[in-house]
């Protein structure tokens, strides 16, 4: 066997596990998340931060995608940081499903800091007044599509952020 049908095995091996790893991720989210097993919900959150929130933070906050990058300060390191986040826009106000729940650390840095900033939708926003609701406000909000999807997730909260009215025009987020 030359070396460029061995590369060839292995190139086409390595992108069958990454779709293999694809698909099993699309079916074990929403069974993980509704049965609320600590840890296989562990496991995925070491998944998400260690490999698919690098890659997603690409194309995070950029125009026509729904994920948002959200930036916050570290409550005790003051560090910044950036995390990929779903975020629905409605009015003056954006909704973020807490698909792991209230106590994870992004969301309690943006509740002590009482705000963030956040790419979203190719703009760069100041949000103030951050406020953790439970569905049945988001769902007055959001579509009934959207609603039926975190139902299935088990999302039970929202972490509500205002957009900050401050003198200074939004920029083109990069």
């Amino acid at each position: 066997m030359t070396n460029d049908v061995a590369l060839r095995r292995r190139v086409a091996r390595v992108i069958g596990f990454i779709l293999l790893g694809f698909l099993i991720s699309r079916a074990v989210y929403p069974l993980v998340w509704r049965s609320r097993w600590q840890p296989a919900i562990d496991a995925l959150r070491w998944f998400n931060k260690k490999v698919q929130n690098p890659v997603t933070l690409r194309v995070a906050g950029k125009k026509n995608r729904d994920l948002a990058a959200l930036y916050h300060t570290g409550r005790r390191s003051g560090r910044e940081y950036v995390v990929p986040v779903l975020a629905h826009r409605t009015g003056q106000s954006f909704f973020i499903p807490l698909s792991y729940g209230t106590d994870v650390d992004w969301c309690r840095n943006v509740l002590a800091s009482g705000g963030c900033a956040m790419d979203h939708d190719g703009v760069r926003y100041d949000t103030v007044s951050p406020a953790i609701v439970p569905m049945t406000e988001a769902a007055r909000n959001l579509t009934s599509r959207r609603m039926r999807v975190f139902g299935l997730l088990g999302i039970e909260s929202f972490l509500r952020l205002d957009i900050s009215h401050s003198d200074r025009p939004a920029e083109q987020a990069t």
